[in-house]
C-alpha cells in the first residue's frame, strides 16, 4: 500500500504524456484560475490541463492609475504530431468566441453550454480565446477576465536537478525572497509545474541560460519592489544569455531587461502586465529596440493601458543599426479604454502608438531599420507617432 502511495504521488509530479500531448502538473498552492476550466483532447485521450490566473486587484493599492477586477488566466502544454482540441469552460454562455490572432486561421465555435472549442493545428502558438459576453476593446471596453493559450513544442533539454552549475526549480512552489543573484551558476531551470515568486540578476562576465516550462512571479512584491534591479529577469550583466521557455507573471517592474549583448530570447510569455513600467523586453530604459543588431520575430502583443509597442526614442539621443521586427501580431490596443474618450477623441499620451518616437530624443542616427508583416487587430487610434 505504502508503495502504491509513492507511485501515485510521483505519478502526479511528472509531466502527463499521451499521445505527443504533454501536459504540465502544477503544484499545489499555484494560484488556480476561478473563471476558466481547460481540457485537451489529442488522438481521443482528454486530459485537463490546469489554468493558472493573475489579478489586477492587489495592485490597486501600489498605484491609483490600476483598473481592479481584472483577471488574466493562461495555460500552456506542449505537444507535436495531430493537432489539438481545447475544450474551454466559461463561467457564462455565450454565442460566439474568438481565438486571436486571426491569422492563424483559427475557429472557435460554440460547442455547448458554456462550452468552447478549436482545434490547435501545430505548436508554437500564443492565443487568446475571446467570448461575446467580454469582447472587451473591440467594442471600446477592456476584457475584463482575459484567457491566453499557450502551445509550446516539447522540451529538447532538461538538465541535471544535481548539476552544480544549475539551479533548478522542480514541481513547487518556491519563494525567493526578491531577486536571487545567479552568480557564478550557468543554466536556471524552471521544470514544468515549478511556481517561483522572486526573480533573477546576472552579476558575472558569463552567459547564463534561464529556461523550462515553470512560471516567475511577482505578485508578492510591490511595484517597484527595491529588492529588484529595474525587472524580474535582470541580464545587464554579462553576455549571450538566453531566456526560453518560461512564463513571467506579474511583474512589480519591467519584465525582462538585458542591456547586455548576443542574448536571446524565445517563447517566453509575459501576462499580468498591470501597472506602469510592465515593460516586456528592455535593452535600454523602457523599448525593445534602443539598441543596434536586433532582431524581433514571431511575437504576439496584448498592448495595456500605457506605452507603445515598438519605442525608438526617450532620452535626448538614440543610435540604432540594423533592426529587423517581422510577423508580430498586436491583438489589442487598449489605451482609449483607461484614459477616456472614444476612438475619435482618444486621451492617449504622447508615447501610447504602435510606433512611437516620443520623449526628448532630438538627435538621431537610425539606419538599416526594417519593419515587415506587423499586424494590428480590432481599432487603434494611434498607429505611428514620430514628433
Amino acid at each position: 500500500m505504502e508503495c502504491r502511495r509513492f507511485l501515485l504521488l510521483l505519478l502526479a509530479l511528472l509531466p502527463l504524456v499521451a499521445s505527443n500531448l504533454i501536459v504540465y502538473p502544477s503544484a499545489n498552492g499555484a494560484p488556480k484560475s476561478n473563471k476558466f476550466q481547460i481540457f485537451v483532447t489529442q488522438n481521443g485521450q482528454r486530459h485537463e490541463s490546469f489554468v493558472y490566473m493573475s489579478s489586477s486587484q492587489h495592485r490597486t493599492h501600489d498605484a491609483s492609475h490600476v483598473r481592479g477586477g481584472r483577471t488574466m488566466s493562461w495555460t500552456s502544454f506542449a505537444f507535436t504530431g495531430a493537432k489539438v482540441t481545447v475544450e474551454v469552460h466559461t463561467p457564462r454562455d455565450f454565442q460566439h468566441c474568438i481565438v486571436r490572432p486571426k491569422h492563424y486561421g483559427i475557429n472557435c465555435r460554440h460547442a455547448g453550454s458554456k462550452i468552447a472549442k478549436f482545434d490547435v493545428p501545430s505548436n508554437t502558438k500564443m492565443m487568446s480565446v475571446e467570448f461575446d459576453y467580454d469582447y472587451g476593446s473591440y467594442t471600446g471596453h477592456d476584457i475584463t477576465d482575459k484567457l491566453m493559450v499557450f502551445a509550446d513544442p516539447p522540451e529538447t533539454h532538461k538538465p541535471n536537478k544535481n548539476d552544480n552549475h544549475v539551479l533548478y526549480y522542480d514541481v513547487g512552489v518556491h519563494n525567493l525572497n526578491g531577486q536571487k543573484d545567479i552568480g557564478a551558476k550557468t543554466e536556471v531551470y524552471l521544470a514544468p509545474g515549478a511556481f517561483v515568486k522572486g526573480g533573477f540578476i546576472t552579476s558575472q562576465g558569463h552567459g547564463v541560460k534561464i529556461y523550462g516550462r515553470g512560471v516567475l512571479d511577482n505578485r508578492d512584491y510591490k511595484w517597484h519592489d527595491n529588492r529588484f534591479s529595474w525587472a524580474t529577469i535582470n541580464m545587464d550583466k554579462g553576455h549571450q544569455h538566453t531566456v526560453e521557455g518560461i512564463t513571467i507573471s506579474d511583474s512589480c517592474f519591467y519584465f525582462i531587461r538585458a542591456l547586455s549583448d548576443h542574448n536571446t530570447i524565445s517563447n517566453v510569455k509575459m501576462v499580468g502586465a498591470w501597472i506602469y513600467n510592465n515593460d516586456g523586453v528592455s535593452t535600454g530604459d523602457n523599448g525593445v529596440l534602443y539598441a543596434d543588431n536586433v532582431h524581433v520575430s514571431r511575437c504576439v502583443v496584448w498592448q495595456a493601458q500605457n506605452g507603445a509597442v515598438f519605442q525608438t526614442g526617450w532620452w535626448t539621443g538614440r543610435d540604432m543599426h540594423n533592426v529587423r521586427v517581422t510577423d508580430v501580431d498586436i491583438i489589442h490596443t487598449d489605451w482609449c479604454t483607461f484614459k477616456g474618450g472614444d476612438m475619435s477623441n482618444c486621451q492617449i499620451s504622447n508615447n501610447d502608438a504602435v510606433f512611437d518616437h516620443a520623449g526628448d530624443t532630438k538627435n538621431l542616427d537610425i539606419a538599416d531599420i526594417e519593419f515587415r508583416n506587423i499586424r494590428v487587430e480590432g481599432t487603434c487610434p494611434r498607429i505611428i507617432n514620430w514628433k
